[in-house]
């Protein structure tokens, strides 16, 4: 299915039409030396990567130490409180209303939820801009795939409709398209879950029994499971599997680089 998708961007090689050494380039007055052209260094070409994984995988801390070499950059995600975020939020409504309309049960649709909706399916604009402008490797802590199962995981009534089950499947397949890889990270519910009462970022489920907290991983990872293994099975993007219950941040940051950099090229 995603293999056959159209991709994200497509890079034109400028060639003279003259037949000469220099040839006109499409711009009155100016005629360029391909040999001397075909010296100059090629920038990598836009890439886009998210890191998944349930909650105390080590998403952010990958991220971070990724990010250290300058080809790679933390991506962006939605703020309501920027005036060019909000025209998102206006822009996305039109395509939402099916599902904001499609069930009026309790407890609705939240406002968080509905930012995680905005984002799946607005943001791409967004990125597409910001990596036209730097190029090199964009990497999404938290992105499409974390709120597409995230909506699902948390079993909302309105996540139950028709309405939602089309928007779902359009947006995943639309994503499929858009990303060069899926980082899934993963270690033991023990590890994990003491990664979650250590640390002092707030979780939903921080301070529950261990056999609440265990239930929690569990859904959430088979969640993530059923989607990983469909785009595993269309054969793109590439879904690279990590455990991270050992090998620290900066040891998977110098492993995947190569294996990313491989899409930017």
């Amino acid at each position: 299915m995603a293999a056959s998708a159209a991709p994200a961007y497509r890079f034109h090689r400028s060639t003279s039409i003259s037949g000469r050494e220099g040839g006109f380039d499409g711009i009155v007055g100016i005629t360029i030396d391909h040999r001397r052209w075909s010296r100059l260094p090629t920038l990598p070409k836009p890439c886009l990567v998210e890191v998944a994984g349930v909650a105390g995988s080590g998403k952010s801390t990958l991220t971070r130490s990724m990010c250290e070499d300058p080809e790679f950059t933390v991506g962006g995600f939605i703020h309501a409180r920027l005036p060019s975020h909000l025209l998102r939020v206006a822009r996305a409504t039109p395509r939402l209303l099916p599902i904001l309309a499609s069930d009026r049960r309790s407890p609705q649709v939240t406002w968080p939820e509905y930012k995680l909706l905005v984002y799946v399916t607005q943001w791409r604009t967004v990125l597409r801009r910001e990596m036209r402008r730097r190029g090199g490797i964009t990497v999404l802590d938290q992105g499409p795939i974390y709120a597409l199962v995230r909506l699902k995981a948390e079993g909302k009534p309105f996540t139950a409709t028709p309405a939602f089950d089309a928007w779902w499947e359009d947006m995943l397949r639309l994503w499929v398209g858009e990303l060069s890889a899926i980082v899934w990270l993963d270690a033991s519910d023990d590890v994990l879950w003491r990664r979650i009462n250590g640390r002092s970022q707030l979780h939903k489920t921080k301070g529950e029994g261990v056999e609440e907290g265990h239930r929690f991983l569990d859904t959430y990872r088979c969640s993530f499971d059923a989607v990983l293994g469909r785009i595993e099975a269309w054969g793109a993007p590439e879904v690279l599997r990590l455990d991270t219950e050992e090998a620290t941040a900066e040891q998977l940051a110098t492993e995947l680089r190569p294996r990313l950099m491989a899409h930017a090229r």
